[in-house]
């Protein structure tokens, strides 16, 4: 199964955490801002389950690291507000002690010498890097050439800092300890827990019937999603995390494949026609901006005009430039381009066009995925509302009248463009593969875990015998008292005060 974390208790609890926060907040309102938050002892008996003890010393911990992970949300000096982080922490605790006490009860409650030292190597571990990380954040100039002192000093606040969160080594490694045996009843929990290849399928054949609704007649918003899709997938590989999101299971038709010779333009040339070329649109731009404000902008005052000081407008650039720069970079391949549409006359293989002609001058190619597959085989599926590529190479795909038909050469920012139609691509669903069809399974099976988890703690939670002390308000009685508040709220909107009639 997917491994349950260490904090798989925590998690209900924190869910509870924000759930109930409306209630911290109507609870909040009625408490006296300055009274004193009620203070607890380590010996403080807060609950009990199945006549397991459960003291303020057991719960701490967990209260002061929900505090400092979801502390800064919520004003600590009202009692409400700590009240409800301490009913958080208080259920998670005994959701633990209830599960510790099912792992004794099916015999999983042991740890061999080697599980021990395994733990606490890994707890030694994160505790070690939870100090230098401490240290690195808060003394950022500290090195290895740092005096002991200095080095001592920061490794002291470090450990202060942890343990007033409730921390140190052992306790650490006690926690991870209770943690591995939590895990070993929570396997238990969801051991029949199991996926069928029919489900996988069932699942599968629901994507596709619903990504057929959304796109088999809406090429543009296919390629919109799927290039979201691309674009998380990048910022997940830039920052060191994950992206589950999948590709659209239905493509519609419209798409064709398309194979390029991408011929390199001399450097000096293009960028004298990408320079040229921006400015231009730059212009258009601004002239299309003036013309729809419709002169407003030039109503400056005489004051305005006396005092402003003069700028250097740039020179204009004409389309006659541009496109001068555009048929330099034509001119200076002309002779390749001829050369090639000669050898397409003849029939010479595409492939070995691209092989010969789209390289750069030191032999590598222009275009790298020409040489790499799938696209060397299959081709770049392209469609009118593409926008993975340049406008320039989609423009050229779709030029072409008929399969097998070349393209006339078009120039890119990449350089120069000669494309082939090699086929029309089939719409319809997008097969599975068995590594996608492998992740769907383990996202069944985790959800079905999830659940088979939820129902039996739930289960086990209904039939133990958990009473609470009063010392500190459970999350039941914050719910109480909030719902008695809102219903008496009520009442007096809905019965406001008699007056007495006016006299006559």
């Amino acid at each position: 199964m997917t491994k349950l974390r260490k904090t798989v208790a925590l998690l209900l609890c924190l869910c509870m955490l924000w759930g109930t926060a409306a209630l911290a907040e109507d609870a909040a309102a009625t408490t006296d801002a300055a009274a004193a938050v009620t203070e607890l002892n380590d010996s403080d008996v807060l609950a009990s389950v199945n006549g397991e003890e459960v003291s303020w010393d057991d719960v701490k911990s967990l209260y002061s690291s929900l505090v400092a992970q979801y502390g800064s949300a919520y004003d600590l000096t009202q009692q409400a507000n700590v009240d409800l982080f301490r009913a958080v922490a208080l259920e998670n605790r005994l959701t633990e002690a209830l599960m510790e006490q099912k792992a004794k009860e099916f015999g999983v409650d042991q740890l061999t010498d080697d599980e021990i030292a395994a733990i606490e190597a890994d707890a030694d571990a994160n505790w070690e890097t939870a100090l230098a990380d401490y240290q690195a954040y808060f003394y950022p100039d500290l090195t290895e050439e740092s005096s002991e002192e200095e080095k001592a000093a920061a490794q002291e606040e470090a450990l202060n800092y942890y343990k007033d969160q409730g921390y140190t080594l052992e306790s650490l490694r006690e926690e991870y300890k209770r943690y591995t045996i939590i895990n070993k009843i929570a396997d238990i929990m969801v051991q029949d827990a199991t996926v069928t290849d029919q489900e996988v399928e069932d699942l599968y054949q629901s994507l596709v019937e619903a990504d057929k609704e959304l796109y088999e007649n809406d090429i543009a918003a296919y390629e919109s999603y799927n290039s979201y899709v691309d674009q998380m997938a990048m910022y997940a590989a830039l920052y060191g995390t994950s992206s589950n999101l999948d590709h659209a299971w239905y493509k519609p038709d419209g798409f064709r494949a398309v194979k390029h010779i991408l011929l390199p333009v001399d450097s000096e040339l293009m960028t004298a026609y990408t320079d040229l070329q921006a400015r231009w649109e730059e212009q258009q731009e601004a002239a299309a901006a003036a013309e729809e404000s419709d002169g407003e902008t030039a109503e400056a005052t005489d004051a305005d005009e006396a005092t402003a000081e003069p700028t250097a407008t740039p020179e204009p650039v004409t389309e006659d430039q541009v496109n001068a720069a555009k048929a330099a970079i034509f001119d200076s391949l002309a002779d390749t381009i001829d050369e090639i549409n000669q050898k397409i006359a003849e029939g010479a293989d595409f492939d070995e066009l691209i092989a010969t002609y789209g390289v750069n001058e030191d032999g590598t190619a222009s275009d790298p995925g020409m040489t790499t597959e799938p696209y060397m085989t299959s081709g770049y599926e392209v469609c009118s509302a593409s926008t993975a590529y340049v406008p320039e190479f989609v423009e050229a795909a779709m030029s072409i009248d008929s399969v097998g038909g070349v393209s006339a050469p078009y120039l890119s920012s990449y350089g120069v463009h000669i494309v082939k139609y090699i086929g029309d691509v089939e719409g319809g669903p997008i097969p599975m593969t068995d590594e996608q069809r492998e992740a769907k399974r383990q996202s069944l099976l985790a959800s079905k875990q999830n659940e088979l988890y939820a129902s039996t703690l739930e289960s086990w939670l209904a039939e133990a015998d958990i009473t609470y002390t009063g010392v500190t308000p459970s999350i039941a009685e914050l719910e109480g008292t909030t719902a008695a508040t809102d219903t008496a709220a009520a009442e007096e909107t809905a019965a406001p005060e008699a007056t007495e009639a006016p006299a006559a």
